[in-house]
């Protein structure tokens, strides 16, 4: 798992700059220490020695209407992946909702895939090889938060570190000042409430 450190982290990345609208242009860009970055950002405006590898158009997708059924069905999936890794399959499952709204298919305007919204290369090095797979893409997305709450005491820097990269929480010391990661941990709290009846006891403390 050392790898994980600099391969997520920079993977889950999300620039200050607030997310591109459908359309707009995506840039890759390699580090001198190996790590990806996605950003809305041209050459002159990234930071650091950064190598640009390729140029996409954004990915955008809209939300669905949430039913019972719709919000229930990877339930066996959740308590699978909760058991594997420890986790709280509520927390999954907040996760799952606040990522991408039950949507399997579903991709991000930075390109973050599927129900737990896994960068390309994170979803790799998961070994989650069909990110559009429920069952792969949430034992990806839960082994990922086990690995985060091994590195974090604090629920709301686990999910800060899920949502904006693990070395913004290390360099700002907690939840950095970005208003989306802010408002995401919070959004993910409210629904693990939530959810939290649903499964009772927590399976990852049985």
């Amino acid at each position: 798992m050392g790898r994980l450190i600099t391969a997520t982290a920079s993977l889950l990345l999300l620039l200050t700059a607030t997310a591109p609208a459908a359309g707009e242009r995506i840039f890759t860009y390699k580090g001198p220490d190996g790590s990806i970055m996605f950003t809305d950002r041209d050459q002159a405006r990234v930071p650091g020695d950064y190598t640009l590898l390729s140029v996409r158009k954004g990915w955008d997708y809209t939300p669905r209407k949430l039913t019972a059924k719709i919000r229930d069905q990877y339930d066996a999936d959740i308590e699978y992946a909760a058991i594997s890794y420890q986790v709280d399959p509520a927390l999954i499952k907040a996760v799952i909702h606040a990522e991408s709204h039950f949507d399997p298919h579903a991709v991000s305007r930075a390109g973050a895939q599927g129900l737990m919204q896994l960068m390309p290369e994170t979803a790799a090095y998961l070994r989650v090889h069909r990110p559009f797979d429920a069952r792969q893409n949430i034992l990806g997305g839960t082994r990922f938060l086990s690995y985060l709450m091994g590195k974090f005491d604090r629920l709301d820097h686990v999910l800060a570190a899920y949502n904006a990269g693990e070395g913004n929480v290390r360099r700002h010391g907690g939840i950095p000042p970005f208003p989306e990661t802010q408002r995401y941990v919070v959004k993910v709290s409210e629904l693990l409430n939530t959810y939290r009846p649903h499964f009772g006891e927590s399976l990852a403390q049985r």
